[in-house]
């Protein structure tokens, strides 16, 4: 009996260390059993957690309960409504579980319910893997008054007092860095979509918008391909339009959603007054269509909304502009709003000639070979062409944009004045490939375009036309004249920056001498530095513009020049023999009185068209030439 007694106790024990390693095989440690220590500060509150093994939500609150499972398509909830919770509101959740740090913590007894609000109000969060084993369990409290700093955050970062319900760790109270308790307000509506799409932009195939103008239908072939109006007509779209068009309608959200029986959203094709938007994306045949439906009282902003993917769900849209959300009047839905609003898309490599042809003037030809630069011939000359106007014209030409669609259809084009167009632009291609462009102006002076042989007329500013130059002096070169060095003699300077003087120049030492108006030798004061910079200058000088023959501005203002330059060469005969020197002028005039004028005129000998030259380049050509 005595031997029975010690053999009991043994067993008794066996048995209890054998409990003992089942709990700890089963629950990982003692803390559920023993009490778990706190938290260490600055470590995290769940620091085994993966985001990725969350597969349910639960959130309880304030008598609210709500339950979310992720699916193929998405988070959904299960209770208190079915229908599809707002993925940013699961990821807020995640990520703020995964993202506790610890910043403090007390015993859950030395702080009162009323301080950290962890009281029957706050709210409780449940994350399960898909075996429903729990992930993190926890209770929400108030922000507490500590703010946390980090690294790569300027902002302080505000904490929560975090209560984990898992058994062993009930007894501790943490500040947590991180809030989420807005989520959660208004009986968690927060955590529902309000978003009545939901889709990933990128894998978009169609678009159809159905309004009481009719079908308008906007598609892609592929991801990489580019989207087109389809319907009603095969148009071109505009990228920032489109572009507006996806952000718009995934970020398109609801004032209020409410439950309302299955079958509200009933077929309403015949009603014109509806207008539908639908989507379809590459890997699915379905279409999710949003049915947008008029408002039965005057005055109302808002719209009515019911979608197809979720029946029984009622969306109140913003029908007009509201701050800070994407509203039904924020979306390009129209054909005019989404088609291409540029007048061409010429591919200028592969231009090889433009001809210009205003109503008043002759014809200016602009041509160019491979590898040379582009030639005008007007009236038969043929000249270099003024690159910069040559410039302005491509670029007018390719990023001009329609102001307005007029029509699809025209067949009479008098009452936009295109019948006797003001100025006709024709284009042809190195293989051949031509169009014309008209412009056409009506009683009121508006400006209008269309590409010759099709019916659409387009509205365009008449900046546009003004920009281009259609007058023939405009397209002489802007190069001004071409110096020789080898047969420079000399250069005769008045006004500018320093005494009025005579350089003389020997190319075969690039040497300078100069001497004053009054004969006086001043080679020894001129800087060689300055002098080759000044010839340099006059090489490249280039007109910014030229005008007309008859411009009063440039005529009164070249009477009293504040600079003149005359360029002598050596002149040689057709055999080559030299014949004597010729002797070029340049004058040149501020453009009005002010201390700083922003252009200058200018004219070169005795030519009938001024011209006008940039401040910087007038600069260069006034610096002072002696050294310092």
């Amino acid at each position: 009996m005595r031997r029975f007694i010690p053999t009991l106790l043994l067993i008794a024990a066996a048995a209890f260390v054998g409990w003992l390693a089942s709990w700890q095989w089963r629950e990982g440690s003692f803390d559920a059993l023993l009490g778990a220590p706190p938290v260490e500060v600055g470590k995290t509150l769940y620091p085994s957690f993966t985001p990725a093994k969350v597969k349910h939500i639960t959130v309880n609150g304030s008598g609210a309960s709500a339950k979310f499972s992720l699916q193929q398509n998405g988070w959904h909830s299960t209770s208190p409504w079915r229908d599809r919770m707002d993925p940013r509101a699961a990821v807020a959740i995640i990520n703020f579980t995964r993202s506790m740090c610890v910043e403090d913590h007390v015993a859950l007894e030395k702080i009162s319910e009323e301080k950290s609000g962890l009281n029957h109000e706050a709210v409780t969060i449940l994350l399960e893997d898909a075996n429903r084993k729990p992930l993190a369990h926890y209770k929400i409290g108030r922000v507490t008054p500590w703010k946390a700093s980090a690294m790569d955050t300027p902002e302080p970062i505000p904490t929560v007092y975090i209560n984990p319900r898992e058994k062993g760790r009930k007894k501790h109270v943490y500040a947590c860095t991180g809030d989420i308790n807005a989520i959660f307000k208004d009986g968690f509506r927060f955590l529902r979509d309000h978003r009545p799409f939901y889709f990933n932009p990128l894998k978009l195939g169609t678009i159809t918008i159905f309004s009481k103008e009719g079908q308008l239908l906007v598609a892609r072939e592929s991801p990489d391909k580019p989207w087109r109006i389809v319907k009603p007509l095969d148009l071109a779209t505009n990228p920032a339009s489109i572009k507006a068009l996806l952000k718009g309608l995934f970020e398109l959200q609801a004032l209020k959603v409410n439950d309302k029986a299955a079958g509200n959203a009933a077929n309403t094709a015949e009603n014109k007054d509806v207008m539908r938007i639908g989507i379809r994306t590459f890997d699915s045949e379905a279409l999710t269509e949003l049915e947008i439906r008029p408002t039965e009282s005057a005055g109302i902003e808002d719209a009515i909304a019911f979608v197809s993917d979720r029946p029984g769900v009622e969306f109140l849209m913003p029908a007009k502009p509201v701050s800070g959300m994407t509203s039904l009047a924020d979306l390009p839905l129209t054909i005019n709003e989404l088609r291409d609003p540029a007048l061409t898309h010429l591919n200028i490599k592969a231009l090889s000639a433009i001809a210009i042809l205003p109503s008043t003037g002759p014809e200016i030809l602009l041509s160019r070979e491979a590898a040379k630069p582009w030639t005008c011939v007007i009236n038969g000359v043929s000249q270099e062409a003024n690159e910069p106007n040559l410039y302005l014209l491509l670029k007018t030409v390719t990023t001009g944009k329609a102001l307005s669609f007029e029509s699809d259809a025209a067949t009479d084009f008098t009452s936009w004045g295109l019948d006797r167009p003001i100025l006709r632009l024709r284009f042809l291609a190195t293989d051949n490939q031509t169009f014309e462009l008209r412009f056409g102006m009506d009683r009121n002076g508006d400006c209008f375009a269309n590409r010759l042989g099709t019916p659409t007329v387009i509205k365009i500013d008449e900046s546009f036309i003004r920009s281009i130059a259609v007058r023939p002096y405009e397209w002489r070169s802007a190069r001004l004249w071409s110096i020789d060095k080898v047969n420079l003699l000399a250069i005769k300077r008045s006004g500018g920056n320093s005494p009025s003087l005579t350089l003389k120049y020997r190319f075969i030492d690039e040497a300078w001498t100069a001497t004053h108006d009054d004969g006086h030798d001043l080679s020894a004061e001129i800087d060689p530095l300055k002098a080759n910079y000044l010839l340099s200058t006059l090489e490249e000088l280039q007109v910014s513009r030229w005008l007309a023959v008859d411009d009063e501005s440039a005529i009164n203002a070249l009477k009293k020049p504040t600079l003149e330059y005359q360029i002598v060469e050596k002149q040689f005969d057709e055999k080559g023999d030299f014949s004597g020197t010729v002797t070029r002028r340049l004058t040149l005039a501020p453009m009005d009185s002010s201390a700083r004028p922003t252009n200058y005129f200018g004219r070169l000998g005795s030519e009938s068209n001024p011209f006008m030259i940039d401040a910087e380049s007038y600069d260069k050509l006034a610096a002072g030439l002696l050294a310092d």
